[in-house]
């Protein structure tokens, strides 16, 4: 749908309209841009004067064509284009806001409710108050993102002294690669060890290797059955494993910090002391409560096993480190 305002200040299309929201794998950043201040307000502004001057008059049914590039009739038509255009941006943001939250859900969780409060007041706001409503939601969005670089930055530096492996990596290729072989299982190139106690650490090795760590001679495969270390297919070890690179961890009780890719180690409480089972952060979901954090793994195979459905009703008294993957 194309917006045209006559007369004046502003001709363009919804992309004026939309607030940059990226695709997944290409995450927003600080500083993409929404419309700014001025010409949202000038298309707010101007458009809202346009039908308003023409209403009821002979001309509404041309101006409103112009608005909308299509054959409409009378002033009504004309505010119904640009109430539709404007309810389209309010979900423009509403959506960027979801995925912001998602991509960087490791932001604290005070700068995540203060963008879901800025969110609100834009798919709230009366025409007027929009462009400071839109101010307001970027400088939030922008602090969530700031908030989450930082937090990974600092993760980074904390762990310089001991971690052998890159940082950063290809998260999205992490993903593909589990979901694509969740259920359909690669044993052919990294083995089965179901039958021999459990795959689960072997498949979430294999999607760190595909975020780009590399094999050392610590945490290692050579494919098939039996080639693999203790750290690449046994829970505990590879907890060793991560402690020996000192990467920090977070528990049931302060999930803030975590984000998709990070890897959880599983003690169930039933079994008694040690780790039982790694599964791969593949969701985390903001809540005003807390954020829920879903996870993908083999043995209990699935894309979104939730956590706290497997710490406390698929199982009793358990706990679980979740490693940050800088």
């Amino acid at each position: 749908m194309a917006l045209v305002v006559v007369g004046g200040a502003i001709a363009g299309t919804m992309a004026l309209l939309h607030p940059g929201e990226p695709a997944r794998g290409t995450e927003a950043t600080a500083g993409s841009e929404a419309p700014d201040r001025a010409e949202f307000a000038a298309l707010a502004g101007d458009v809202t004067a346009t039908i308003t001057a023409a209403g009821g008059a002979p001309r509404a049914g041309e101006l409103a064509r112009t608005l909308v590039g299509a054959t409409l009739s009378g002033g009504a038509a004309g505010t119904t284009a640009l109430t539709g255009a404007l309810d389209d941006f309010r979900a423009e943001i509403a959506a960027q806001t979801d995925r912001t939250l998602a991509d960087y859900s490791d932001a604290a969780h005070t700068t995540e409710a203060a963008l879901v409060s800025a969110r609100d007041t834009v798919t709230t706001a009366e025409t007027a108050d929009l462009p400071d409503a839109v101010t307001a939601w970027r400088a939030a969005r922008d602090a969530v993102i700031d908030d989450a670089k930082a937090f990974r930055a600092d993760l980074i530096a904390d762990s310089a002294a001991t971690n052998t492996q890159p940082t950063g990596g290809d998260v999205d290729a992490q993903l593909d690669y589990l979901m694509t072989y969740v259920f359909d299982y690669n044993s052919d190139t990294w083995g089965d060890y179901n039958p021999y106690g459990g795959d689960c650490t072997n498949f979430a090795s294999q999607g760190l290797l595909a975020r780009g760590w590399k094999i050392d001679d610590r945490w290692y495969s050579h494919g098939g059955m039996w080639t693999a270390s203790k750290p690449w297919i046994a829970t505990a070890a590879m907890a060793s494993y991560f402690d020996s690179l000192g990467l920090s961890f977070s528990t049931q009780d302060d999930l803030d910090r975590v984000r998709v890719g990070d890897i959880g180690l599983f003690d169930w409480g039933e079994t008694g002391v040690g780790y039982d089972h790694t599964m791969t952060v593949s969701k985390v979901e903001y809540t005003a409560d807390g954020p829920v954090v879903s996870f993908v793994s083999h043995n209990h195979d699935g894309k979104y096993r939730e956590l706290r459905e497997a710490l406390y009703t698929e199982h009793t008294d358990s706990t679980v480190r979740i490693y940050h993957i800088p």
